[in-house]
């Protein structure tokens, strides 16, 4: 019986937050701002904001002088199975050139892992189930939120360059619902939240020309999204 091998690629919103100098940017307080009656920071002679020791406030007002810095940076292994990509958020508040706050968070991450269908088929086999398990646990942290349904799980099929372009979007759609249906049934997760679609053979990423880049190319992505 013939198998395909299929990469899974699941990208899972989370949390890590870094300790750096200063304070964490979201327990950063500083002194309040005297504002006049339009809600503006009311300025002195010299351009600095009036401020007030009786309030603490958590405003960053770029105009008295607080600079927020996002940056984002992709960091993966070099493995391209089996490999984890984190995409980093970085937050720095600065003031007069001192780093008051800072932070990093990792807002995505991705795990590949084997999946393996039958030729032509979209069903899933026992192989794949336990791969699936897998994912399963990984995912247990977003659980809660999916429920609420303060999240939701796109579930998104693709396939390599081999046969037809309208039969490889068929098929596709028919994986990416075969894993949504697991995670439906198997995983608890509320079939509202599930948000099926295929992309067939239009985005690969690998080279179709090898059976090594075919392989990367079938794959399912599953990423759960915070709202």
């Amino acid at each position: 019986m013939l198998h395909l091998n299929c990469k899974t690629a699941i990208a899972l919103a989370t949390t890590l937050v870094v300790s750096l100098p200063g304070h964490a940017v979201d327990d950063l307080t500083v002194d309040g701002y005297v504002k006049s009656s339009s809600g503006e920071a009311v300025q002195s002679g010299s351009g600095d904001c009036v401020r007030t020791t009786f309030v603490d406030s958590q405003e960053l007002l770029e105009e008295c002088g607080y600079k927020t810095i996002v940056e984002k940076e992709v960091q993966a292994d070099n493995e391209p199975v089996g490999a984890d990509v984190a995409i980093v958020k970085a937050t720095t508040v600065v003031k007069d050139g001192e780093v008051l706050a800072a932070k990093e968070e990792v807002v995505a991450e991705q795990f590949i892992q084997n999946l393996r269908f039958e030729f032509n088929s979209a069903d899933l086999t026992a192989a794949d189930r336990q791969e699936l398990d897998v994912v399963n646990q990984q995912i247990e942290a977003f659980r809660p939120l999916l429920r609420q349904n303060v999240a939701h799980m796109n579930v998104i099929g693709h396939t390599d360059s081999v046969g037809p372009e309208a039969y490889n979007q068929t098929l596709s759609e028919r994986r990416a619902q075969a894993v949504a249906d697991y995670f439906a049934t198997e995983g608890e997760v509320p079939q509202q939240t599930l948000r099926v679609s295929g992309r067939g053979e239009s985005e690969p990423i690998a080279s179709n020309d090898t059976d090594a880049g075919r392989a990367q190319n079938r794959r399912v992505v599953i990423e759960v999204v915070t709202h």
